[in-house]
């Protein structure tokens, strides 16, 4: 019996270390190229209505002639809610702009295939604006993960990222340094300060989750604190971006307002 149970136990054994060295095998198939890629695809052939939710907020303090007791700050933050219908398109993003130092006011955003049209409660007028005027509007990197993430946009980091498994799916990680730096602000060009200089990275870090099943992201953050230093002044700007998917192709829909519909018939 003794021996019986040694074999039992040793069995059991071998079948552990088995599994968990498939386990580990299976983690390393997929690389966060390969992820990027099938995330990509998956959202532009199968998703087709989505919500998010998207806090960006940042600021810039600069210091002129080394002046430390005088700083100057500057910056806004912006908390949009965005339901997304994306064959075709119709997108509608309520914000709220909270700019530095003054009261906040409310923005309506419409788009309707690639007509963007806006209005706000200064002026209560809906104006037709320029398309990939978002960008110009909300900022490069607000417009590229808002109604959803442009994948593509990350792909030259492929290599950099970290690809570790979490409840119900998938993160990758990245952190950026100084060198890599530039290249992002090619692709990003308001990351950091508005001032061009010599820039220090204390933190760029960039994280986003993907649902293991549908591989649609489900989440994006990211958190940079970069000082730029320019003749005698220094910039040190802080942003930080929280953005949340939910109720995939199960958004609820939305009717245009009349005088949107109006401007699309035209």
């Amino acid at each position: 019996m003794k021996k019986i149970i040694n074999a039992l136990a040793v069995s059991s054994m071998l079948l552990l270390l088995a599994a968990c060295s498939y386990t580990g095998k299976a983690q390393n198939v997929m690389s966060a190229g390969d992820l990027l890629d099938k995330s990509q695809e998956a959202m532009e052939t199968s998703l087709k209505s989505v919500q998010s939710h998207i806090v960006y907020d940042e600021t810039e303090v600069t210091v002129k002639d080394g002046d430390l007791e005088n700083p100057e700050r500057a910056g806004v933050k912006f908390d949009m809610s965005t339901v997304a219908f994306l064959d075709p398109v119709k997108v509608h993003t309520e914000t709220k702009v909270t700019p530095r130092g003054t009261a906040p006011w409310n923005m309506d955003v419409y788009q309707v295939d690639d007509r963007v049209f806006v209005t706000d409660d200064k002026n209560n007028k809906w104006d037709e604006l320029s398309f990939g005027s978002i960008a110009e509007v909300f900022g490069t990197l607000v417009s590229g993960v808002n109604p959803i993430v442009d994948l593509s946009k990350f792909k030259e980091f492929e290599d950099d990222f970290i690809l570790q498994p979490i409840d119900y799916g998938y993160a990758l990680k990245l952190s950026l340094d100084r060198n890599q730096l530039k290249q992002f602000k090619e692709i990003f060009p308001d990351i950091g300060s508005s001032q061009e200089g010599f820039d220090m990275v204390d933190r760029l870090d960039i994280v986003i989750t993907f649902n293991n099943r549908t591989l649609y992201v489900t989440g994006f953050t990211m958190s940079s604190y970069i000082k730029t230093y320019k003749d005698s002044n220094s910039y040190r700007s802080q942003q930080k971006l929280n953005a949340t998917y939910s109720y995939f192709n199960d958004a609820e829909n939305f009717e245009l307002p009349k005088e949107v519909k109006d401007l699309t018939s035209k």
